[in-house]
């Protein structure tokens, strides 16, 4: 937790360089983001429900440059799991989360076209749980709504023709609810690869 408030704090309080002034008719490009990976989820009862440590994650957003190596970026991430409650009665349970972040990426260049990514944000986390059961009606159970946070730090690889660049990061989301059906952290660590795609 210390090391997440650290990067927050690295992120949020660093000077934003001055935007660099656009030539006439100049538009900033608008960069779309792709990636996928694997999500370590922080609840305790994880692992034992869906007898996994981790799930497959994947997502998609857009960045914005704010002048100088400083980002506004969003995205959408999603994750479930699945898993078999009692398979002699074919009783399953189902996990559903989706991440929507909005948060600030500064780039601190290491090379030519190398990059050390620091991130952080607000995050807004959906949590859905399912319950199917021949024998009885589908139970289902969502948490309360709330907005959390997150942080993470990453390195970047940028083409040599500049339209595209490819990441990988590790970012922590901390989502904590208070529901009794669903309580305890639903936040986790994310190991993510993705790609940029600079559209002019």
């Amino acid at each position: 937790m210390k090391i997440l408030y650290s990067i927050l704090a690295a992120v949020l309080l660093m000077p934003a360089p001055a935007i660099r002034a656009q030539d006439e008719g100049e538009q900033p490009p608008f960069i779309f983001t792709v990636y996928g990976g694997l999500f370590f989820p922080s609840n305790v009862h994880f692992k034992d429900v869906y007898n996994s440590q981790s799930e497959l994650l994947y997502g998609f957003g857009a960045t914005l440059p704010l002048g100088g190596t400083m980002f506004l970026a969003g995205d959408l991430a999603l994750f479930k799991a699945e898993a078999f409650v009692d398979p002699s009665q074919d009783s399953s349970i189902e996990l559903q989360e989706r991440f929507y972040h909005l948060g600030i990426i500064s780039k601190q260049p290491v090379e030519k076209r190398l990059f050390l990514r620091l991130t952080g944000g607000l995050n807004y986390v959906t949590i859905k749980q399912r319950m199917t059961s021949p024998q009885s009606p589908e139970r289902s159970t969502e948490a309360e709504k709330k907005i959390g946070y997150f942080g993470g730090i990453g390195i970047e690889q940028m083409f040599e023709d500049g339209k595209a660049s490819l990441f990988g990061d590790v970012i922590y989301d901390y989502r904590r609810s208070h529901q009794k059906e669903l309580e305890g952290d639903f936040g986790g660590v994310r190991l993510v690869v993705g790609m940029h795609l600079f559209l002019f």
